[in-house]
């Protein structure tokens, strides 16, 4: 194994991106996601590479509260084969300082709070929020009020009141 480097994805990537997302998911949800939001203003994308193997993605895209511009982090998969040896983490860490870097405020997500807690996720609840999600049954899993998180990129703490909306495209997919 070559050392793992986590760039901006390239046009070069997307079908290797598309794959690992499919794989990462077993379904070809998350991945139409990425294709539907990845070329909308303010979103963006990295990839976790190993050697010239793309074996992570995560994707950025514009998302709102209230009148509050913000970044939401997702989807984020890893190839199944190389789960566990701490990409994704490494994905989320690169995305949060991506965001910093482009003078973003807040990242939110929808994801497990023992997981993105350790990256400085916190329930959307401290902020008096609610998660418009909640209660929806996916399948393998019901979305809990607490899987909406939030980070306060690069230390810039803003006012976040109203209603939390994904970019459309998340909804119009699957």
């Amino acid at each position: 194994m070559n050392e793992i480097t986590i760039r901006v994805e390239e046009p070069d990537d997307r079908a290797a991106s598309f794959e690992v997302e499919r794989e990462a998911f077993g379904s070809d949800e998350e991945a139409a996601i990425v294709v539907a939001v990845r070329d909308l203003d303010g979103s963006f994308a990295l990839v976790a590479v190993d050697g010239d193997a793309v074996v992570g993605h995560v994707q950025m895209s514009r998302a709102w509260i209230g009148e509050t511009t913000v970044l939401s982090l997702g989807p984020i998969g890893v190839l199944p084969s190389r789960q566990g040896e701490g990409i994704g983490s490494a994905l989320v860490r690169a995305a949060l300082d991506a965001a910093a870097e482009r003078g973003e405020s807040i990242v939110m997500l929808l994801g497990s709070p023992a997981y993105y807690g350790r990256f400085g996720f916190r329930p959307g609840s401290e902020w008096g929020l609610s998660n418009p999600y909640a209660g929806i049954d996916e399948g393998s899993f019901v979305i809990q009020e607490g899987d909406f998180q939030i980070a306060v990129a690069g230390g810039r703490a803003v006012e976040l009141s109203g209603v939390v909306r994904w970019h459309p495209s998340f909804g119009d997919v699957g």
